[in-house]
Order: structure tokens, then C-alpha cells, then sequence
């Protein structure tokens, strides 16, 4: 079924894939509630099924409120999968789209169980603010949730995306301190030090008790 959707996105009838599509996603996520997916073989396969889903959204452009209430409603009722990118249905969503999820996560926000559905609404404000191309306001969403070494290098990446290096290096700096025993500081500590090296601020990584203020090792000693 997904070889004969591809086939139809690609000779231009993603109006007839559609259709197909969102059945197929809807009844695989309900019959992986009761499925043993141990090996994620469904799982993969039901992602493929939404990113292509996606795609054919972009191409026949459905109706943005109706597309916006079903992604809202997978994702804040749903049991986790598949995963929703509001970047990959942008497209089809539009303008109105877009202000239709922002009115529906707001109204969920609302009334959220912070146990269940509390993630998902985050989730979907993290991702209305990475679409919506602002830098400040998605740095300041992320900003709400600094409950690990994680989320610190997602802003950090950002804003170094941006050409913000200072910014970027700054949140790192916080991130790592923040984080010391953190199984996930590594890779923020990784990031802070190529930023450092690239801005060629490699003597900062040092201080005088041998330690880095970053919580970085010292550099080597070379002169001897």
C-alpha cells in the first residue's frame, strides 16, 4: 500500500494517496496498542507511513482544520507514535493551519493532566515556535523546561545556527554546569568545545587549578 501511495504522490494524484494514508496511520497506531513491537519493525514502518502522509499533504493540500484537529488529537490522545513534525506539515498547513494548532494547544494547555498529556502539549509548543522561524520566542519556549543537559544543547544549536556564537557558547557554558553527572552532558560539552575552538577561544577552556571553568578537561601540556 505504501509503494502504491509513493506512486501516486509521485505522478501527481497525493489527493487520492491522502485519503489512504491517514486510514492506514490511524488503524496501525491503534493495532500497536495491542501488538508486541519489541523489534520496532512496526513502529518504522508506521513513521514511514506518516512522513509519506506528510508529503502527500504538502502536494493536494487538504483542508488545514480539519488536517490541524486530526494531528493535534494523534498527538495529545494518541499513545506516542507516530511521531508528529509540524515542520513536515507546514506546508500544508499554511498560515491558517498553523494559527489552528497554536488555538488548540493553547486550549489544551488548559485543561492538560500534566501526567499524560502535559508532554505532548510541550512538545507542540516547542515545535510552533521552531515553525514559526522566531529565534527568541523558540530559545524562550525551550528555556521553560531546563530539566536536563538536552534541552540546553538544543538551544545552544539553535542559536549557534543563527549565527548567535556568544549566545550559543553562553547557554552551553550553563548547560554543562548545570549537568555535571548527566549521561547527556558529553555531547553538550562535546558542542561547547568545537564552538570554543571555532571562535579560537581555546585559551578559556583552562583556569588556574588546572580544571576548566566548563567543566572541560585541561588542555595537554605541549611544552615539554
Amino acid at each position: 500500500m505504501a509503494e502504491e501511495c509513493a506512486r501516486l504522490v509521485a505522478e501527481g494524484s497525493a489527493d487520492l494517496a491522502v485519503p489512504m494514508l491517514r486510514k492506514a496511520v490511524d488503524r496501525i497506531t491503534r493495532a500497536l496498542m495491542y501488538l508486541d513491537d519489541s523489534s520496532g519493525i512496526i513502529g518504522d514502518d508506521l513513521q514511514e507511513l506518516m512522513d509519506l502522509y506528510a508529503k502527500a499533504c504538502a502536494a493536494a493540500l487538504p483542508n488545514p482544520v480539519s488536517l490541524t484537529g486530526w494531528l493535534v488529537k494523534l498527538e495529545c490522545d494518541g499513545p506516542g507514535w507516530p511521531r508528529v513534525r509540524l515542520a513536515d506539515f507546514a506546508p500544508a498547513l499554511g498560515k491558517r493551519g498553523i494559527a489552528e494548532v497554536e488555538r488548540l494547544v493553547a486550549e489544551r494547555a488548559r485543561v492538560a493532566d500534566p501526567w499524560t498529556a502535559g508532554f505532548a502539549v510541550r512538545d507542540l509548543r516547542e515545535q510552533l515556535a521552531e515553525v514559526s522561524g522566531d529565534v527568541d520566542r523558540y530559545v524562550a519556549v525551550l528555556a521553560e523546561h531546563l530539566t536536563n543537559a538536552v534541552q540546553y544543547q538544543r538551544i545552544a544549536e539553535v542559536l549557534h545556527a543563527a549565527g548567535r556564537r556568544d549566545e550559543a557558547i553562553g547557554w552551553a557554558r550553563r548547560g554543562v554546569a548545570a549537568n555535571p553527572g548527566s549521561p547527556y552532558t558529553d555531547r553538550l560539552r562535546d558542542l561547547l568545545v568545537s564552538m570554543l575552538l571555532a571562535a579560537d577561544d581555546t585559551w578559556v577552556l583552562c583556569w588556574s587549578g588546572g580544571r576548566s571553568s566548563a567543566g572541560i578537561p585541561p588542555l595537554p601540556n605541549t611544552d615539554r
